[in-house]
């Protein structure tokens, strides 16, 4: 599969995390941050500026030495100098980036002075409240950490679909009567009608948040609380299951039910075609400039687009895309769940 905007921006942001956790040259962190953001921006994708005749290094931040490395990019799909520092660093290394309030930094800190390179020593160390005692964490930081890696650890644990359905039918009926609420669903890999999901994503079209959010987090099978706030909150229920909420306004709800349904491979996908069409596409809408033009409904969403309405089970980037782009009927979705 070719390589994209979004696949060089990554690749980019997880050398500059890496040469930082390194130690090296700030400029070349920087660098790779600053080419990173450039290439994130583009409204048009990198190969098509190339194939237009643009020259890589006319494109703000980026020099000849990431110049190099976007076209290795284009045509393998792999940056040989990422490979190399994942050789050098410790494999668990980039899993302890993925969480929230851990950048290069802390880190760095942790590896070099606590020797932590996984989730469960991470854990360990902070509940021993060793963490704490590094520069720039302290308790109330450390406290956080414990909930984001436990959640984290809770996250790799799979629960079968029927076992996860009891709790989101549960959830959507407790919601659905809260004040202010219109419209509930759950969405991700549970209305994508996988054999198991690792976790339930809420989506809930409401005038307040306050009532949804009180209710939510009051359910009685609710063991944790990680995170509250107007939009968004998580917990992680008595079985380990983690239940994320997300509150949007009636506008925006099927953008959102779009954006957490789709498969990380399908929604960067439709991305690509709102940016090829000049547009913006996130789960609050698609976007003409700050206009949006459509969100209030999956279908506007899709027809903004130029696609019919794709059945949530198909949101896996398996053909679903290139054969509604051509017009070619969709398939039915099987009603045996897939794995």
């Amino acid at each position: 599969m070719p390589a994209h905007n979004e696949t060089i921006e990554a690749i980019f942001d997880e050398i500059a995390d890496l040469l930082d956790i390194k130690g090296a040259n700030t400029f070349r962190v920087r660098a790779y941050r600053n080419g990173a953001r450039a290439i994130g921006e583009l409204g048009t994708d990198v190969e098509t500026l190339i194939q237009g005749g643009t020259k890589l290094t006319d494109i703000p931040g980026i020099g000849e030495d990431l110049a190099k490395k976007i076209v290795e990019i284009l045509e393998t799909g792999r940056c040989e100098f990422l490979e190399r520092l994942h050789q050098e660093l410790p494999s668990a290394i980039t899993e302890l980036l993925k969480v929230p309030g851990l950048g290069p930094k802390r880190v760095k800190l942790l590896w070099h002075e606590l020797h932590i390179q996984t989730l469960e020593q991470l854990l360990e160390a902070a509940t021993a409240g060793r963490i704490q005692q590094l520069p720039g964490f302290g308790e109330k930081i450390e406290q956080k950490t414990i909930q984001a890696v436990r959640a984290r650890l809770a996250r790799s644990r799979r629960f079968k679909l029927a076992v996860a359905a009891r709790y989101a039918e549960a959830l959507v009926r407790i919601l659905r009567k809260a004040e202010g609420v219109d419209e509930v669903a759950v969405a991700g890999s549970f209305r994508r009608m996988r054999d198991t999901v690792g976790d339930l994503d809420i989506v809930v079209s409401a005038q307040s948040s306050d009532a949804v959010m009180n209710d939510f987090v009051a359910y009685d099978e609710v063991k944790e609380v990680l995170a509250r706030g107007p939009t968004r909150s998580s917990v992680v229920l008595k079985i380990g299951l983690q239940v994320d909420l997300r509150v949007v306004p009636h506008e925006s709800y099927g953008a959102a039910l779009v954006y957490f349904t789709g498969s990380k491979a399908h929604n960067i996908a439709i991305r690509r075609i709102a940016q090829e069409k000049g547009l913006k596409l996130n789960e609050y809408g698609v976007f003409d400039g700050t206009t949006r033009i459509a969100g209030e409904t999956e279908e506007s969403v899709y027809a903004t687009l130029g696609l019919p309405w794709i059945p949530p089970q198909l949101r896996e980037d398996r053909g679903e895309i290139e054969a509604a782009l051509s017009g070619q009927p969709l398939p039915v979705p099987s009603p045996q769940r897939r794995k």
